[in-house]
C-alpha cells in the first residue's frame, strides 16, 4: 500500500496552476476504489486551503473544494497529531503549523509527505519528504 499525505501547498499548486500541481492532479485522478493508494490531508492543511481561496476568490466554497479532494481522507487534528506536530517545532522555527500537521499526520500513518515546500529537504526529517516541483 502506497501511502502519501498532501500538504497545503502540493493542493494549493494544484488549484491554481503552479509547477507541480499537475503531479498532484494526476496523483487524484488515479484514485479510484480498491487502489493501493491512500492519499490524506490533515484537517490543519483543509484549513489553510479554505483561507487561502476565501482571501484570493470568495466566489469559491468549502464544498467547491471538497469536490475537487474527493477520495482523500480528510484526518482529524486530535491531541496525539498535536503532540507528534509540536516535536516538529524543534527541527526548524521555519516549519509552520500547517508543516508541522502534514509531517505529524506522514509519520502517523507511515506515508510520504508530498510539499511545494523546498525548505523542507534541509532539514533533517524522520518522513519521506516528495518535492513536487523540480
Amino acid at each position: 500500500m502506497i501511502r502519501i499525505v498532501l500538504d497545503s501547498a502540493a493542493v494549493l499548486a494544484m488549484i491554481q496552476g503552479e509547477p507541480g500541481g499537475e503531479r498532484v492532479e494526476t496523483l487524484l485522478d488515479a484514485l479510484e476504489p480498491g487502489a493501493d493508494v491512500q492519499v490524506a490531508i490533515s484537517s490543519v492543511n483543509w484549513c489553510e486551503i479554505l483561507t487561502r481561496m476565501q482571501r484570493d476568490n470568495r466566489a469559491v466554497t468549502a464544498e467547491d473544494l471538497t469536490a475537487v479532494l474527493a477520495g482523500i481522507e480528510l484526518v482529524p487534528f486530535d491531541k496525539e497529531a498535536a503532540e507528534l506536530a509540536a516535536g516538529y517545532a524543534r527541527v526548524s522555527q521555519a516549519l509552520s503549523l500547517g508543516d508541522r500537521a502534514c509531517l505529524a499526520l506522514a509519520k502517523a500513518n507511515h506515508a510520504t509527505a508530498w510539499t511545494a515546500d523546498r525548505i523542507w529537504v534541509q532539514f533533517k526529517l524522520d518522513v519521506p519528504v516528495e518535492l513536487i516541483r523540480n
